[in-house]
């Protein structure tokens, strides 16, 4: 719900902040007092095309800010989290829009800047606006599948026939782009052919061009290694006077004191552990150097052996785990080519199979749709009836797609190619017509902006369990009617409220009454300056306004009984 909305300098308001409640906020007031501004300034916040010139000149720059709590809302909370992936979503956002006087946009949601393209996202998922400026869902078409599949309330077999498709669309989209590449890929063999035997003809393993240069390494070097292991073995061990025997005569002559002094025997200790590590590290330098061999055969192998691959390296300037990957696509890729038509007819067959099983799926979830539009029909019908518009028809108009000819994303159904997309084989638009005697149209075209108010108040109504738009704004929805219908749309909107916050402006008493938290709107005049005063009603001065509306500005006693049992009434 939206909680606050703030406006600055935007035409006769200076400044206002709206504290809304949950339920039904009733706007009343003198016409040209601002009740359309708010709405207005609201639209801006979901992303509405804005009017710099609605800025004063005298003023720096129109603000519009809306505080929201959408706790719970997982459409919210996957937009937020789309748009802010490294950020917690509390579940509260503040949406706020800067116009300054020479038409420059800013937008924020929670103080960080976003597109205005993010914002209208937001809107788009959480608010309708019923008015002449037509923030309205039910005028796109688009929307119109969506809102029958909520009623239809089947989402497991939907979400199955979209995974489904996608996957069949990747594989029409892999087989399209083989049959496009055939000619490539056949005249391409042998060009993998020669490529394969000269990568396979060197049989290169993994790291065996580290192995290589490291066993070279020893190799060329082996004779300044022997002569290095040969000085060292002679100077702790084998030499006349090697290091062993002078830390043996050590160890003796320190033996010898430690009677004189304790302090020896430590000393004593060390060189006998030294004299072990002497011992044998010269022996491990006599075994290393007795297996010390220089193999020219071996050496000349091992550098050809490194010089091939690092051949191909350079060639197909790649490393050797690269190298052996490139080896197995190739591979993979002259199989292929070797084998095209018969991998070609596999997974045409793979198609033909895929695609009857969504046409199947398909056409489970046409059949959901067609009988659960018929009910759809008949609640908003009688609805319609009940809220001033006896001589409406509703209709949901179910067609299905279809083709021209034979594609890969069609099936024949009797003389029909029927046109699978990501929604399934139907076209879904909603019809009206707003007297007997006429041709249904599309809402678009034939309904005017107090019958789209209503319309839609009574598909809202119909579908409030299921629906996913948790706000809404009504303009206009009293016009035209009065008295009995008045407050069957007032009783109509109560209920509505029960599940969705609700934003409407009214002129009937009947509408206003129902209200849970009353606004009014009035304008004052103060040095040839007009600014717009919005004032949450106490009990008795809603009172007082439901009787202004009943009788005028003169307010009697018998406007103000008949507005206390109004008021009553709805308790």
């Amino acid at each position: 719900m939206i909680e606050k909305l703030f406006i600055r300098n935007y035409l006769i308001i200076k400044e206002a902040e709206i504290n809304f409640s949950g339920g039904l906020n009733i706007l009343t007031g003198e016409t040209g007092a601002g009740k359309s501004i708010i709405l207005d300034a609201l639209s801006l916040l979901l992303g509405e095309r804005a009017d710099h010139s609605k800025i004063k000149k005298s003023d720096d720059k129109l603000i519009v800010e809306g505080h929201f709590d959408f706790n719970g809302n997982k459409t919210v909370s996957y937009l937020f989290n789309e748009l802010f992936p490294e950020e917690d979503f509390s579940g509260y956002l503040i949406l706020r829009r800067e116009i300054n006087n020479k038409g420059i946009n800013r937008c924020f949601i929670n103080d960080t800047p976003v597109n205005i393209s993010d914002m209208k996202k937001f809107g788009d998922a959480v608010i309708d606006i019923h008015s002449q400026n037509e923030h309205q869902s039910l005028l796109n078409k688009e929307t119109h599948l969506s809102i029958l599949d909520n009623y239809v309330s089947d989402q497991k077999s939907m979400v199955n026939y979209e995974k489904e498709y996608f996957d069949f669309k990747n594989m029409i989209s892999d087989y399209s782009e083989l049959i496009s590449k055939k000619d490539d890929i056949i005249s391409r063999k042998k060009f993998l052919d020669h490529e394969l035997k000269e990568i396979n003809n060197i049989n290169v393993s993994e790291g065996e061009d580290a192995e290589i240069e490291t066993e070279l390494n020893k190799l060329e070097n082996s004779e300044e290694i022997s002569s290095a292991l040969n000085f060292s073995l002679q100077s702790l061990y084998e030499n006349e006077i090697n290091a062993l025997s002078l830390i043996s005569s050590a160890i003796k002559e320190l033996k010898r004191i430690s009677a004189f002094d304790k302090n020896y025997e430590k000393l004593t200790e060390d060189l006998e552990s030294s004299y072990i590590i002497i011992k044998e590290t010269s022996s491990t330098l006599s075994d290393y150097s007795s297996k010390l061999n220089f193999d020219p055969q071996k050496t000349e192998f091992l550098r050809n052996r490194i010089s091939d691959i690092n051949r191909l390296k350079r060639k197909y300037e790649l490393d050797l785990p690269g190298l052996i990957k490139k080896a197995e696509d190739i591979q993979r890729e002259f199989t292929f080519a070797e084998n095209f038509d018969f991998e070609i007819e596999k997974l045409e067959k793979e198609i033909s199979e895929k695609r009857e099983n969504l046409f199947s799926i398909a056409e489970r979830i046409s059949v959901g749709r067609v009988k659960k539009a018929k009910e759809l029909e008949k609640n908003i019908n009688k609805l319609l009836s009940d809220i001033g518009l006896e001589s409406a028809e509703f209709k949901v108009e179910i067609k299905n797609t279809v083709s021209n000819s034979q594609g890969l994303f069609s099936v024949k159904k009797g003389k029909e190619f029927l046109e699978l997309t990501a929604a399934g084989i139907n076209e879904i638009e909603f019809l009206i017509k707003t007297n007997k005697g006429l041709d249904f149209s599309p809402l678009r075209k034939s309904a005017s902006g107090g019958e789209i108010s209503r319309i839609m108040l009574a598909i809202k109504t119909v579908l409030s369990e299921k629906d996913k738009i948790g706000i809404l704004v009504f303009d206009e929805i009293d016009a035209g009617i009065s008295g009995r219908i008045a407050r069957k749309v007032g009783v109509t909107l109560k209920k509505l409220a029960s599940s969705h916050q609700i934003i409407c402006i009214t002129h009937l008493p009947q509408i206003a009454a129902m209200s849970d938290r009353h606004f009014n709107v009035s304008k004052s005049e103060k040095d040839t300056e007009t600014s717009a005063l919005i004032k949450i009603l106490s009990e008795s001065e809603k009172i007082e306004e439901v009787a202004k509306l009943l009788s005028g500005e003169t307010i009697t006693e018998s406007s103000l009984s008949s507005a206390k049992e109004l008021i009553s009434v709805t308790g």
